[in-house]
């Protein structure tokens, strides 16, 4: 049949490949999908159909990556709530480097390549330029989506002590950490508290690491998640592997 075994053997592991640590896809998995992103003159795409839909996947490290990036800045959206999901990926220009690299982990599911758009703030008048792109409405995505979000609303989800990989959270801290000088810090404004705290309880479960809760705007009741300096080794031991090199400032090295 012309799909057997495109999904089950290659897609579920990643591997790590060059300097860089770059999760990658295995090239026979790489190369059975090119035939869906086959180009016609009305969306530059072939649509794809139910069963062809149905046969992507995105268990093991590519779940793993999604885990930690909702953590941060990805966020996924559904047109109605028995439509597939799908995840819109964003980053300022000066953080193209990841951006890029998130393209290079997700590109069989998406059309189209990273697009720059310009955003000006209202209330400054200043501009800032983004960098972005969107997979397909897929149902694999469906799953991830719904653990993170309830009635449109990013939460986080009550097993992530279960979903909190190793690579899960390096690519949380790649995407939304801060190295302050005197530690990590994890930008988690749009969680509430007691949302925070599962982080906390799942950070101390799955590595031993301690984490605190800092005010960031405490009229709009937003946190931030702190880890002290010295436990950034123990921090590196967990997700130094798993990390772009050129984002190890984030820990301080």
């Amino acid at each position: 049949m012309l799909y057997d075994n495109l999904i089950n053997d290659n897609c579920n592991k990643l591997h790590i490949i060059n300097n860089n640590k770059r999760l990658v896809y295995p090239n026979r998995f790489m190369n059975s999908k090119r035939h869906f992103s086959t180009s016609s003159k009305a969306s530059g795409a072939k649509r794809l159909t139910k069963i062809e839909r149905a046969m992507y996947n995105i268990e093991g490290d590519i779940k793993d990556v999604l885990v930690g990036s909702s953590l941060g800045d990805l966020y996924m959206r559904r047109s109605s709530p028995t439509a597939n999901a799908r995840a819109v990926f964003r980053q300022g220009e000066i953080h193209s480097e990841f951006l890029y690299h998130l393209y290079d982990l997700f590109k069989i599911f998406t059309l189209s390549p990273p697009k720059f758009t310009t955003i000006v703030d209202k209330k400054t008048g200043k501009s800032r330029r983004n960098l972005s792109f969107a997979t397909l409405n897929l149902p694999c995505f469906n799953e991830i989506y719904e653990l993170f979000y309830v009635n449109g609303i990013k939460v986080v989800p009550q097993n992530i002590g279960e979903l909190l990989s190793p690579i899960a959270f390096a690519y949380w801290i790649m995407d939304d950490g801060a190295f302050t000088g005197s530690g990590l810090r994890l930008s988690t404004d749009a969680f509430t508290k007691p949302e925070l705290n599962l982080l906390i309880d799942a950070l101390k479960t799955n590595f031993n690491i301690i984490a605190t809760i800092n005010i960031h705007d405490r009229e709009k009741e937003q946190y931030t998640l702190y880890i002290s300096k010295h436990q950034l080794p123990l921090v590196i031991s967990i997700v130094g592997e798993h990390m772009l090199d050129s984002f190890m400032y984030k820990l301080g090295k």
